[in-house]
């Protein structure tokens, strides 16, 4: 997800951002400051009214995961303690053959399991990429209006001033442009399919 932010503010940066000339001066000291911004990616996505739709629809397909997988668990479990209950009473080549076929059903629905944990590990990076795409245009906007060759995420910096942090403001456009009319998101359930 951050490459793809990566690439996509670079891409904004050297299409939609004003040039700015750097003169070199002795001693390798720049005459002119290169107006950068730092943006706080998690922030960003956590705390705008897009990401936090997206995020919900992410928290929702977790949620209908953990409780399939609660139920198969309870399932199991029942089949278990039936069988165990048979064993007294059934002929031990019966219990055995009975007993192998669970083992073999058990370890068929782990593999699911962990293909759908796979599968929604996948939807929900594709809905975060989706968020940056759906607000790339607003950030590369921002860029335009204030200035700004090119954002950095907070990690990359050595030392910065406050302001440079364009977070707050990135996320109040993006809730902004988005308040009259719908996300340009589908709902995550949609998504998935």
């Amino acid at each position: 997800m951050r490459g793809v932010l990566r690439a996509i503010l670079l891409a904004g940066a050297l299409l939609g951002a004003p040039a700015i000339s750097v003169a070199q001066e002795g001693g390798g000291q720049s005459g002119t400051p290169i107006p950068i911004a730092v943006l706080d990616e998690d922030r960003f996505l956590r705390e705008s009214q897009l990401g936090q739709q997206v995020l919900a629809g992410i928290r929702a397909a977790e949620e209908a995961l953990e409780a399939e997988n609660e139920e198969i668990s309870d399932q199991l479990a029942e089949e278990e303690r039936a069988l165990t209950a048979a064993r007294a009473r059934l002929a031990p080549e019966v219990f055995r053959t009975r007993a192998d076929a669970f083992a073999e059903r058990v370890e068929a629905i782990r593999a699911e399991r962990r293909a759908r944990s796979e599968e929604l590990a996948r939807f929900s990076e594709t809905e975060a990429q989706r968020f940056f795409e759906a607000a790339f245009p607003v950030l590369v906007e921002l860029m335009n209006d204030e200035g700004i060759v090119a954002i950095l995420k907070p990690d990359a910096l050595i030392i910065a001033l406050d302001f440079v942090d364009i977070t707050s403001r990135a996320i109040a456009r993006l809730d902004a442009i988005l308040q009259d009319r719908p996300a340009p998101l589908p709902p995550a359930e949609d998504a998935e399919q």
